[in-house]
């Protein structure tokens, strides 16, 4: 029943060894095709306060790459430091980490929508050497709350930003992204690092455990295996236009948005999320040929009969699901004419990819090896790119004999333990088991029926909101806090455009009625992300528990 099987992934010719890393890539591409666009802003940027919208040529991102790359040493960081960058969906957030990347640094990449509290978190597990952000993003002074956060933590000596009104205190970088001056050979090479540097930290992405977030370090070698599945088989070439919605924050986005274009020589048009008509119209203004999105939106394309009318240059679509649990067959799907393929992310540990076909449930993923070739060990033996095991125990359901438990993962493209990472918390280790492998914490199912494939079950303790995902346990504790409740825990709804829906089960105290807005604004104070606020509140008379204090939140909803 949880016997091995294995999967081979074909690797194009024209992705062979090539570059050891993306700002390598980067050089390459500036050197061959200098002239073509690399990158290209989204045209709503002015609405959101960030200036004027721009576009850079291969040459011209290289030559901004090495200003950043040369001013990120001369300011006093060196190779293997960490510097935390949160920046916004414009053509700064990929110079900024091909820039730390060109210096030898460590770019460890915060989502937008994080504020003071989760930042303090994050600077208490990796302790960074310097961070980076925009001044201003939708009204908030962005670097003055970094800023803030850095005053709590002494590894950070280095605080830089770019945009209008850059706080005191903090080194403006506009004219290094601008880079005004022309970069000679010499100078180009004092920004580089030493030539080996594949089995080196490259990128910190975070991933959510029950616990909360926790940092999840890669390698060169890790991020540029998954940068070549994703270029092999989306079938990537430089005549291609991506057209980027996702902020480059995650591995996926980062992978196969961001280094597997600069492999391939493509174009990367960036975009807020989320404006459906901005969105159809960067499809048209730059005839892209693929890009990645939420199933819905999908559906609305066909819907509106965008993928049929011959007024679109896409070529094929990948299908991002808000949690591994959540993944559906979707027939209508079925019926574009435009291939579609589905991407899974499996807690930031590991990346999957598949093309839709007509008769395939897109929710039974192979379980086994997945291979592809010219991934090798040093006695040329072929290495899986990524294995997949379910760690649980056997029950009965109807007859039938079912593996129940959690994804396990490793594999040439899955990190491994971050001993290279200088002064990472050792609660923020990734631990690996005797074989190898990490836990993933996604719950799944293996059966005889699902034929050597597995299927993802929805847990409990994560929630899966707009594309974030959330420890249920850490909205419990937020919640619980406010001096308004007795008790509190949190629960969803499924939703079909953000996955699940967020409810707060409460039990007030009995000489105050309970206000969601007053709740709000606790939260507000408390400076945490605005995806953690609750959409309702609902009184409850308990919040049922078991015997160790875990909520059981099923039995929430049996009491509504």
């Amino acid at each position: 029943m949880d016997g091995e099987s294995s999967v081979r992934i074909e690797i194009s010719d024209d992705l062979g060894p090539g570059a050891a890393s993306a700002e390598t890539a980067l050089q390459g591409r500036a050197k061959s095709h200098g002239d073509k666009i690399a990158f290209a802003d989204p045209p709503d940027r002015p609405d959101r306060g960030l200036g004027p919208s721009r576009q850079v040529t291969y040459a011209q991102a290289n030559t901004i790459v090495n200003t950043l790359g040369i001013r990120f040493r001369e300011s006093g960081l060196n190779k293997g430091d960490v510097i935390a960058i949160q920046a916004p969906n414009i053509i700064e957030a990929p110079l900024l980490i091909l820039g730390a990347w060109r210096a030898g640094l460590i770019p460890c990449l915060l989502p937008l929508l994080w504020c003071l509290d989760e930042i303090h978190q994050a600077f208490s597990l990796i302790k960074p050497k310097a961070a980076v952000s925009v001044s201003q993003y939708a009204s908030e002074a962005r670097a003055q709350t970094l800023g803030e956060a850095a005053a709590r933590h002494m590894s950070i000596r280095y605080l830089f930003a770019f945009g209008d009104q850059v706080p005191d205190g903090i080194t403006p970088i506009n004219d290094w992204l601008a880079a005004p001056e022309l970069i000679t050979e010499d100078k180009e090479n004092e920004a580089g690092v030493t030539p080996d540097i594949s089995s080196t930290t490259a990128v910190i992405t975070w991933a959510v455990g029950e616990q909360g977030p926790y940092p999840v370090p890669r390698t060169h070698d890790q991020l540029m295996v998954l940068a070549r599945l994703f270029a092999a088989q989306l079938k990537l070439s430089s005549s291609d236009v991506v057209l980027n919605t996702y902020p480059f924050t995650g591995i996926a986005s980062l992978a196969g948005q961001l280094v597997a274009p600069l492999l391939t020589g493509c174009e990367v048009v960036q975009h807020l999320p989320f404006d459906f008509d901005v969105f159809l119209q960067q499809l048209k203004q730059h005839d892209i040929t693929y890009t990645a999105v939420p199933a819905p939106v999908i559906a609305a394309l066909e819907e509106r009969h965008n993928l049929r009318s011959g007024e679109l240059r896409l070529g094929r679509l990948g299908c991002v699901w808000p949690g591994p649990h959540a993944i559906q067959a979707t027939p209508g799907l079925f019926e574009t004419p435009v291939p579609i393929f589905d991407l899974y992310n499996f807690s930031e540990l590991a990346l999957m990819i598949r093309e839709r076909t007509s008769d395939s449930d897109p929710a039974l993923l192979p379980l086994g090896k997945i291979y592809a070739p010219g991934h090798n060990d040093g006695d040329g033996d072929e290495v899986p790119v990524l294995e997949t095991r379910v760690h649980g125990s056997v029950t009965h359901e109807d007859g039938k004999q079912l593996l129940k438990g959690t994804l396990l993962v490793r594999g040439s493209s899955v990190p491994c333990e971050p001993s290279m990472l200088q002064g990472l918390d050792d609660e923020a280790v990734l631990k690996a088991d005797s074989h190898g492998y990490l836990d993933t914490g996604i719950g799944c199912v293996v059966g005889d029926a699902l034929d050597g494939n597995f299927r993802c079950v929805k847990s409990d303790d994560l929630i899966y909101h707009g594309g974030a995902v959330i420890a249920a346990t850490e909205l419990d504790e937020l919640y619980a806090e406010f001096d308004e409740f007795l008790d509190a825990a949190a629960f969803v709804l499924d939703d079909a455009v953000i996955g699940e829906r967020i409810f707060a089960a409460v039990v007030p105290r009995p000489e105050l009625s309970p206000s969601l807005l007053r709740l709000k604004q606790f939260l507000n104070e408390k400076r945490v992300a605005p995806y953690k606020s609750p959409d309702q509140l609902v009184i409850v008379k308990s919040i049922p528990r078991s015997g160790a204090g875990a909520v059981l939140r099923d039995q929430i909803l049996s009491q509504l």
